[in-house]
């Protein structure tokens, strides 16, 4: 991978996190479709981050 992408990488992990907390609240609140995609997409691209695929 590029070498921006290595320090990046820990930064949008950590933003990740908080970022799935706040939208997991948001669907709680006013539950869409929309809302539950991204919460979805969120927590597999952070699922990712954990299994170190990115």
């Amino acid at each position: 991978m590029d070498k921006w992408w290595w320090k990046v990488r820990f930064s949008v992990k950590g933003v990740l996190f908080p970022l799935i907390c706040i939208q997991f609240v948001r669907t709680l609140i006013l539950p869409n479709g929309f809302d539950v995609f991204i919460l979805f997409a969120l927590f597999l691209l952070y699922l990712g981050f954990l299994l170190n695929i990115y």
